[in-house]
């Protein structure tokens, strides 16, 4: 039998003999609340028993010798996940904060579209600026037409050229708008 096989005998033998043990030693962690799972842990002893085989060191007392490899492990997942949670947390924050300024930006320029709007609302001739701000303010034509007392034809006309006459004073200062639907 050469070396390879034995070693692999040698850790099957470790691993029925301590399997039990293993996994005690790592449910008393209850690493479960901390989001580990005790099988990574356990695969991480395996490797870690397997690695001692391959470089021959003999073990005298192989209970004590695995507690402090299920120990190890479980430290180190510890670790690992308290990093990976920080690495979440700090890349959260920063798209947190590259949202929030986005958003601020948009407000910004939402007010500053608002104003605009409202000024080119203003601008124009009296009876269009009536029709055109109920308009803005979701009245249909017919409600706008039995508000000021007018026929549905004159308000609708009132409203296409009010509407006609905001989108030239608006593309005048920049703002371009079509509904593509």
């Amino acid at each position: 039998m050469n070396s390879d096989e034995e070693k692999i005998k040698e850790f099957e033998v470790i691993i029925s003999r301590f399997s039990r043990f293993v996994k005690a030693n790592i449910q008393k962690f209850n690493v479960q609340k901390n989001g580990i799972d005790p099988d990574d842990i356990l695969q991480e002893v395996k490797i870690k028993i397997w690695k001692i085989l391959e470089d021959e060191k003999k073990i005298k007392n192989y209970a004590s010798y695995i507690r402090k490899i299920v120990n190890s492990s479980i430290i180190d997942q510890l670790r690992r996940s308290k990093r990976e949670k920080g690495i979440f947390i700090n890349e959260k924050h920063k798209l947190v904060s590259e949202q929030k300024s986005n958003y601020l930006i948009n407000i910004s320029n939402d007010i500053n579209a608002k104003e605009i709007i409202g000024h080119a609302v203003d601008s124009l001739i009296e009876s269009r600026r009536k029709v055109v701000k109920m308009f803005l303010l979701n009245m249909t034509i017919e409600e706008i037409a039995i508000y000021f007392k007018w026929t549905r034809d004159k308000t609708r006309n009132l409203l296409y050229r009010g509407l006609s006459d905001l989108k030239k004073i608006l593309r005048e200062k920049g703002i371009e708008y079509e509904n593509k639907e």
